[in-house]
C-alpha cells in the first residue's frame, strides 16, 4: 500500500507543470523525453509543462553580427580576431571580417539537434569556423591587385556571402551579408602600397596643374582671339573706309579730268577756228586788227638794229606808213555809221 501511494506522489510530482516563456525575438523548443518529439514555441508566449519529462531551450532570431577585427576591444573576442589570407599572386593579407546572420524559427529543433542549443553557441560552434574557412577560399581567388581594388572587394563580399550562405542553409542559418572592413599588407609591400599612394597623389597633383594650365591657355587664347578679331574686324572697316575715300578720289580726279580735257577741247576747237580763219581771205584784215590792239596804245621810239646801233623813228608814222592808222580809222567810222 505504502508503495503505490510513493508512486502515486512520484506520478504527480512528475506531473506538476512548471512556465516557459519566449521573448519578443525569441523562439523555444520543447523536447518530450518520452515521445522523442519536438514542439516550437512562438515568440513572446508562455507555456506550461512538466520539467522532468521535457527539455526546452531558446534561440533568439533576431539579426546577429560575428565580428572578427584586428583590434582586441572592438571584436567578439578579447584578442587579435581579424582573418589572414594568401593573394593569388602570394602576398599575405589580413582583413577584418563582419557577418551578419540569423536563425531560420522554422528550423529550431534541427538546429538544438544537430549544431547548438542555444544561439551564442551556435555562433562559437558552426557560423565562425564556416566562415573563416569559406571567406578566405573567397578572398584567395584575388591578387593584391584587385584586392586593392574597392569595386572587386566589394565583388568578393558578395560572392562570399552567396558560399557561405549555401554552406550554412543545413545548419538552418540565414547568412545576410559578408562585410569586409579594414586590412593591412605586409609591412615590406605596405610601404610599397604606400610609396605608390603617394606616388598616384602626386600625379593626380600633376595633373590637376596641367588640366588647370590647359583651361587658362584656353582662356587667354580665347581672349587673344577675341582681340585679334576685334583688331580684324577694326581693320577691316578702316581698309573700307580707305576704299570708299580711294573710290571718292578717284571719281573726283575724274571728273576734274574730264572737265580739264572738255576745257582743253573747247581751246582747241577755237584755235582750229582761229586757224582756219586766218588761212581764210580775211586773214590779213584779221592779223591787222590784232597787230593794231597790241600796238594802238604803245610808242615806238626806236627800233634795234644790229650791228652798227640803235636808230630812233616815229612809230606813228611808221604805222601810217604801213596803212595801219588808215584802216583802224576807216573800220571805226563803219561801226559808228552801223550804229546811226
Amino acid at each position: 500500500m505504502k508503495k503505490l501511494i510513493f508512486i502515486a506522489t512520484t506520478l504527480m510530482a512528475l506531473s506538476a507543470c512548471a512556465p516557459h516563456t519566449t521573448g519578443a525575438t525569441q523562439v523555444g523548443v520543447r523536447f518530450s523525453k518520452i515521445t522523442g518529439n519536438t514542439e516550437i514555441a512562438a515568440p513572446g508566449a508562455t507555456y506550461f509543462f512538466a520539467p522532468i519529462i521535457n527539455d526546452w531551450t531558446t534561440f533568439d532570431t533576431s539579426t546577429q553580427n560575428l565580428l572578427m577585427t584586428a583590434k582586441a576591444t572592438e571584436g567578439d573576442r578579447k584578442e587579435k580576431d581579424d582573418l589572414r589570407f594568401k593573394t593569388r599572386d602570394g602576398n599575405d593579407i589580413e582583413t577584418d571580417v563582419v557577418v551578419r546572420w540569423r536563425i531560420d524559427p522554422t528550423k529550431a529543433p534541427e538546429i538544438w539537434k544537430l549544431a547548438a542549443p542555444t544561439t551564442t553557441v551556435l555562433k562559437e560552434r558552426v557560423v565562425r569556423p564556416q566562415t573563416r574557412a569559406y571567406v578566405r577560399d573567397v578572398l584567395n581567388r584575388l591578387d593584391s591587385e584587385e584586392y586593392y581594388d574597392p569595386d572587386q572587394r566589394f565583388k568578393a563580399a558578395s560572392d562570399a556571402t552567396t558560399v557561405l550562405a549555401t554552406q550554412l542553409k543545413p545548419y538552418g542559418i540565414i547568412v545576410e551579408q559578408v562585410i569586409l572592413g579594414d586590412f593591412s599588407f605586409k609591412n615590406e609591400y605596405q610601404a610599397l602600397i604606400n610609396r605608390r599612394k603617394e606616388a598616384e597623389k602626386q600625379a593626380e597633383k600633376l595633373e590637376a596643374e596641367i588640366l588647370a594650365t590647359q583651361e587658362g591657355n584656353k582662356a587667354r587664347l580665347q581672349q587673344k582671339v577675341a582681340e585679334l578679331t576685334e583688331q580684324l574686324t577694326r581693320s577691316q572697316g578702316e581698309l573700307e573706309q580707305v576704299k570708299r575715300n580711294a573710290d571718292a578720289y578717284l571719281v573726283k580726279r575724274k571728273q576734274e579730268a574730264q572737265a580739264t580735257l572738255a576745257e582743253r577741247e573747247a581751246v582747241a576747237t577755237g584755235i582750229k577756228k582761229e586757224r582756219a580763219a586766218l588761212n581764210g581771205s580775211a586773214g590779213d584784215a584779221y592779223v591787222s586788227l590784232q597787230l593794231i590792239d597790241a600796238l594802238q596804245k604803245k610808242e615806238i621810239r626806236q627800233i634795234p638794229k644790229l650791228p652798227n646801233g640803235n636808230v630812233i623813228i616815229d612809230g606813228n608814222k611808221l604805222l601810217e606808213q604801213l596803212g595801219v592808222i588808215q584802216y583802224q580809222q576807216k573800220a571805226q567810222q563803219q561801226t559808228e555809221t552801223q550804229g546811226q
